[in-house]
């Protein structure tokens, strides 16, 4: 028996509906976390300013829109050559001369000598530890050429008695433009130097040090780190901005079959 024409109709709008319906879901949905991302150009203690990396963004899509350049990106981060970024990274765009407030230290009654780097000669009769971490990039524990400051490492510098108690964060760039971040007028004694590392990095390096240290001396050390291998996106749904190639195929199948049952239709009414 053959179906009514109302049937006919009503098979007819149901198709077309699902099939606009599929076609809907297809569309890209535009992230909304792109708004507020552009840096605020407000420095840190340290004098460091921020930008937080977004989906499928990389160093030259950050320069564009930040007005800064890669070469400074990959300088002020210790990033490789080809600027390698992951999703809600944290990356310094800028850096300006931060105002330092310079610690109350009350003098106190030794890091291996091989350790200790020469240099000028600190005021006030004291000496200078300044403290070093480097993206290790062979992952042997050695600085070498090539192998940037990295930013962010929280250094602790502290005596046996609990008179001396200090704290800084590292600072990144190219070691050959680049002074390491030191603590000033350290009395003369034995204090214990300790360092966190950034999250997203693996120590290659002890991450304490026992650092001796007498009137005058400089002494640079350097803890290393290595950057985690970024972990895979899995999963079954598409990345978020994309379309699904199957809800369109879907859909498209629906919409032609549609199509094809007005024809039907039409043929039918003239015949």
């Amino acid at each position: 028996m053959q179906p009514s024409r109302s049937t006919k109709l009503l098979i007819f709008l149901f198709v077309i509906i699902a099939g606009l319906t599929f076609l809907a879901l297809t569309k890209s949905i535009q992230p909304v976390s792109a708004q507020g991302t552009v840096p605020t150009n407000t420095p840190d203690s340290l004098g460091k300013i921020y930008y937080k990396v977004l989906p499928g963004e990389n160093c030259t899509i950050i320069a564009e829109k930040t007005g800064t350049s890669v070469q400074d990106i990959i300088s002020f981060n210790g990033l490789r050559t080809d600027c390698p970024l992951f999703e809600d990274q944290d990356l310094i765009i800028s850096m300006v001369s931060p105002v330092v407030n310079t610690p109350t230290i009350q003098p106190t009654a030794t890091v291996d000598p091989a350790l200790i780097t020469p240099g000028p000669t600190p005021s006030g009769g004291a000496a200078k530890i300044c403290v070093v971490l480097f993206n290790d990039l062979d992952g042997n524990g050695v600085r070498a050429e090539g192998e940037s400051y990295l930013f962010g490492g929280v250094v602790g510098l502290n005596d046996s008695v609990g008179r001396v108690s200090l704290t800084g964060k590292t600072v990144a760039g190219d070691p050959a433009i680049v002074d390491p971040f030191c603590f000033l007028d350290v009395p003369e004694g034995t204090f214990n130097l300790t360092m966190a590392i950034p999250d997203d990095f693996n120590p290659t390096t002890a991450m304490s040090y026992p650092v001796s240290v007498k009137v005058g001396e400089v002494a640079t050390i350097d803890f290393g780190a290595q950057e985690k291998a970024p972990q895979p996106i899995t999963g079954p749904l598409a990345p978020e901005g994309q379309k699904s190639p199957v809800l369109g195929i879907v859909g498209a199948i629906l919409l032609i079959a549609g199509l094809g049952l007005a024809y039907y239709m039409w043929r039918n009414r003239k015949a």
